[in-house]
């Protein structure tokens, strides 16, 4: 059984036939889906193996990076550019058209970062993304070094380059979506628990903790269209309504770490699950802006 529903509305998400399928394994730890339209393909990383890879709307798995520098989140910017985590680099990186890439963060007020972890975008084009210490402090997801920032932050670099740390009091900032311009949802995996912010310009309120997920912890998250929640878990993808209640759960036979929607209708979810990447059709889409 691939589907347990809590509610019956959960359901009414998929086709009646929708099953999970295994696209790929023989990874590590694959984590940071983000589906690239211009390239009709997801772009993934096995962050342990320090590579990348691209998975086709055709079917086809392709070698992006190697090394990647251990990236690990993904988005696509305002440009539809991709933005990329670097825990080896400890810098939020973009891919230029050429295929190269350009550094868009590794310092704040003149200290290296953590290692960037995961990233999303704001609807005024701002990037937002998280920095704990994984990359350094695991050997196998990192080049290690010193932590030189004195804590754990949320940064958000604005359009103009201007880089600035709104939320400081998280332990282990992971996963995070906006809801929309003013709410954003984060992922502590130091504790367990998502919490919610009021977002206000460059400014973030805390709000309360919004919902918990078991087994295992929310990783990454991604909100539809409508404003249901898909959180990562232990055993596979959790669905909730917007504020927060359990709807039903997409069943995983491995840890999943983080999730897509994509596709040619938008409406296909790509699941990133310890050694292997998983799909199942949907009758939603991404919340995008």
């Amino acid at each position: 059984m691939t589907l347990r529903a809590v509610h019956p509305d959960f359901l009414t998400l998929f086709p009646p036939d929708a099953s999970l399928i295994r696209l790929a394994t023989g990874f590590t730890w694959t984590e940071g889906p983000a589906y690239v339209p211009s390239r009709r393909a997801v772009i993934f990383s096995d962050v342990r193996q320090n590579r990348t890879w691209a998975y086709t709307d055709s079917g086809e798995l392709h070698g992006e990076m190697t090394p990647s520098h251990h990236q690990n989140g993904h988005c696509l910017d305002a440009q539809g550019r991709l933005i990329a985590c670097s825990h080896g680099l400890r810098a939020l990186v973009r891919q230029e058209d050429d295929g190269s890439w350009t550094t868009l963060a590794d310092r704040f007020e003149g200290r290296r970062l953590n290692s960037p972890n995961d990233v999303a975008l704001h609807p005024d084009g701002s990037l937002w993304f998280t920095d704990p210490t994984y990359g350094i402090d695991k050997p196998e997801e990192g080049y290690g070094g010193e932590k030189e920032q004195p804590g754990n932050y949320v940064y958000r670099l604005d359009v103009d380059g201007t880089l600035s740390a709104p939320i400081r009091d998280r332990v282990k900032p992971n996963g995070l979506a906006f809801v929309g311009a003013e709410r954003l949802l984060l992922a502590d995996t130091g504790e367990g628990k998502t919490h919610a912010y009021r977002i206000q310009g460059q400014a973030a309120t805390y709000e309360r903790e919004w919902f918990s997920v078991s087994p295992g912890k929310t990783d990454g998250l991604r909100i539809d269209e409508q404003g249901r929640i898909w959180s990562s878990a232990g055993d596979g993808v959790h669905v909730l309504t917007p504020e927060g209640q359990e709807l039903g759960r997409v069943l995983v036979p491995e840890t999943v770490s983080n999730l897509c929607f994509g596709g040619p209708q938008g409406t296909d979810l790509t699941v990133t699950a310890t050694t292997g990447v998983y799909r199942i059709p949907t009758y939603t889409r991404g919340l995008s802006w």
